[in-house]
């Protein structure tokens, strides 16, 4: 799975670039992002593809936030379809995960955080 990335500062964007993230795609997304989250600690999820998230990729979700915060980082995320967010709040994701309605204030969030380690 290929992500494009982008960073502002210390903060570095992924775009997600799937339509669901689920059983069917979960080991290819871990593969993929997990070169990713070794070289960043603060990162943002791009969500505005991704239209489905199922237990697996909750748990993958996780996963990220668990190594990010591992490395004294964090996760943030923006673009999140309203289907996926309802969702995110059963599970209540949002309370450890912020959801932020745009990408500069997604990455505006870190921004202290990120230069003062």
């Amino acid at each position: 799975m290929k992500f494009n990335t982008e960073t502002i500062d210390d903060v570095t964007i992924i775009e997600m670039p799937m339509d669901a993230l689920d059983a069917g795609n979960v080991m290819e997304f871990k593969t993929g992002i997990a070169p990713i989250l070794d070289k960043c600690d603060y990162v943002v999820f791009n969500m505005s593809r991704v239209k489905f998230v199922d237990s697996s990729g909750i748990g993958a979700i996780l996963s990220c936030l668990r190594k990010l915060h591992n490395q004294g980082g964090g996760l943030n995320m923006f673009g999140v379809k309203e289907q996926v967010v309802q969702l995110f709040r059963l599970v209540r994701i949002d309370r450890i995960i912020d959801i932020h309605p745009t990408r500069d204030d997604a990455v505006r969030a870190f921004q202290g955080a990120a230069s003062n380690p």
